[in-house]
């Protein structure tokens, strides 16, 4: 909002855009270490691994020294890979960290790499199914590992770090997501020199559908917006932003209050956004009520993180769209006009 007041005076637009632009990363490293940490089951479908490697890499620039360099290579036709995100996530944040670990006294260069290859049924990769797969390479420059260490490493608990200080579970938990993908993983290492691991995971035949880039100013509208959220920052900035983009808005931080509005006209309201986390009652009950007395209505629910509530959820309650706080502009504007007019 303070963007659009100052589009006269360039050198605080730039400064405000340096600002949302670091906000916008922050949201996305939240985003990936909640992702992280969740350790449900999670549905896969045909993914690319680059904008998984870059984002995880982001991630890993913000955790690891300095003195460790990291380094990308990318050599394969194709990076499409049956899996889920947060799995690829999983697998190269436990490789990383490990090989970081290795390069903490005297830093060094961790690369990472992708390249295409092909195995036969005379391969010499153990375990490898014939078939053309996608090798991962994770390598660094630390200290190396005995050939008795490298023989164990994928053990459950097996760790060389100090009581207190590792689990043993890491290169563990690759394995076993790697196995569980149809792939394979290998470790070369000499001490002194350095370890390398390489991931073999199988190509999906589908192609990932590349996704557009969206320019241009937020799209507008003129429909009739009841605004929820319990927090009454959130709901003025609802209320701010729809304004301005011309549509007219009932903004209310008390899910009862705005429910009673609701009951009092329906017909008053072209579209209901709501948050999922209030006091009193959820985003989704109070869509569920919305639906009773408006079965046509497109409900939008937002949420930060919350177990409770998912996608899946959301879709069997009626509601038409669900997005991640914290929001921008542009993509509130994207998923109302998308309900409002796709349905």
């Amino acid at each position: 909002m303070a963007v659009d007041d100052v589009s006269d005076r360039p050198l605080v637009e730039k400064n405000l855009k340096n600002v949302l632009k670091s906000a916008i990363r922050a949201k996305d490293l939240v985003r990936q270490i909640l992702a992280f940490s969740r350790k449900t089951n999670h549905p896969r479908s045909p993914m690319s691994l680059t904008p998984v490697i870059l984002e995880t890499v982001q991630l890993l620039r913000a955790s690891i020294p300095t003195t460790i360099e990291i380094s990308l290579l990318n050599t394969a036709s194709s990076d499409t890979i049956l899996a889920a995100p947060v799995e690829v996530q999983q697998v190269l944040m436990n490789l990383a960290t490990n090989a970081s670990l290795a390069m903490q006294e005297k830093g060094g260069t961790l690369e990472i790499g992708l390249a295409d290859i092909g195995f036969t049924p005379d391969s010499p990769i153990p375990d490898a199914v014939p078939g053309e797969y996608i090798q991962l390479v994770v390598k660094d420059t630390g200290i190396g590992m005995s050939p008795d260490i490298m023989r164990r490493v994928f053990e459950p608990f097996f760790t060389t770090r100090e009581p207190g200080k590792g689990s043993g579970m890491g290169l563990a938990v690759v394995y076993g997501i790697v196995r569980d993908l149809q792939g394979t993983v290998t470790v070369e290492s000499e001490q002194g020199v350095g370890s390398t691991f390489r991931v073999f995971l199988p190509r999906a035949r589908t192609e990932v559908e590349k996704e557009q880039v969206r320019t241009g100013r937020a799209s507008e509208g003129h429909e009739r917006i009841l605004f929820i959220d319990d927090e009454p920052m959130l709901a003025e900035w609802g209320r701010a932003v729809l304004e301005r983009l011309g549509y007219t808005v009932a903004a209310f931080t008390d899910s009862g209050e705005a429910l009673k509005i609701f009951a009092s006209d329906p017909t008053r309201f072209d579209l209901a956004i709501t948050d999922y986390t209030m006091s009193g009652m959820t985003g989704v009950k109070l869509s569920e009520e919305l639906l009773k007395m408006k079965p046509n209505i497109p409900i939008i629910l937002c949420t930060g993180h919350s177990e409770a509530v998912s996608p899946e959820i959301a879709k069997e309650a009626g509601i038409k769209e669900y997005l991640m706080k914290p929001l921008a502009k542009e993509e509130l504007a994207r998923a109302i006009r998308h309900v409002l007019d796709v349905g």
